[in-house]
């Protein structure tokens, strides 16, 4: 087989795995949804795993810079950067942000939370159980974990596929100007 002449199986596989349906609309070559930088974040409802509290993104709206973690129990990247993103919620929520993370169906809820217990999350998490948010709201069309920060005014300013490489997480860089910019009333 001659290299790019065919969808490798093992990716055909991971797709498969990860339960994920293609948007009708193409992701960009830069991020893995069909939205972009720019555009008004589509309003949610869904159900936190631990308390049963429906969450919508429209509660936040004018009073916080929000960042979605889309994430599957299966995806171990997703797990690994965990204790990090607690940190990043410890140190950003009195200034104004909040972490949701939505996670994707691939498992069963116990699994979920046992997950949320084992990494002592601090912040919602989400069960997308059909996939309305991920697929159809927000058009994911590529790997996670993907994370997406909305600013105050409910606009897309940042998308990042996969985890940060040690020491250059550039996430503290873009809540310092949104957390300003929400500040000043921009």
């Amino acid at each position: 087989m001659r290299f790019g002449s065919r969808i490798p199986p093992v990716f055909l596989l991971i797709l498969f795995a990860a339960g994920l349906a293609f948007s009708p609309v193409p992701a960009s070559a830069d991020s893995a949804m069909r939205l972009k930088v720019g555009e008004k974040a589509p309003d949610f409802r869904l159900r936190d795993v631990m308390t049963g509290k429906t969450v919508t993104l429209s509660e936040f709206a004018g009073k916080h810079v929000v960042m979605l973690e889309f994430w599957a129990t299966w995806c171990d990247i997703c797990k690994r950067e965990m204790p990090n993103l607690v940190k990043l919620h410890a140190a950003w929520k009195p200034k104004g942000f909040e972490l949701l993370s939505i996670v994707l169906p691939s498992g069963n809820v116990n699994d979920i939370r046992k997950i949320v217990r084992e990494k002592k999350l601090t912040y919602p998490v989400l069960l997308d159980s059909d996939l309305a948010v991920a697929t159809k709201l927000y058009g994911l069309a590529g790997p996670i974990p993907l994370k997406v920060v909305i600013d105050h005014k409910g606009v897309i300013r940042y998308s990042h596929v996969g985890d940060f490489p040690p020491g250059e997480d550039e996430m503290p860089f873009v809540l310092e100007d949104l957390v300003k910019e929400m500040g000043k009333g921009k």
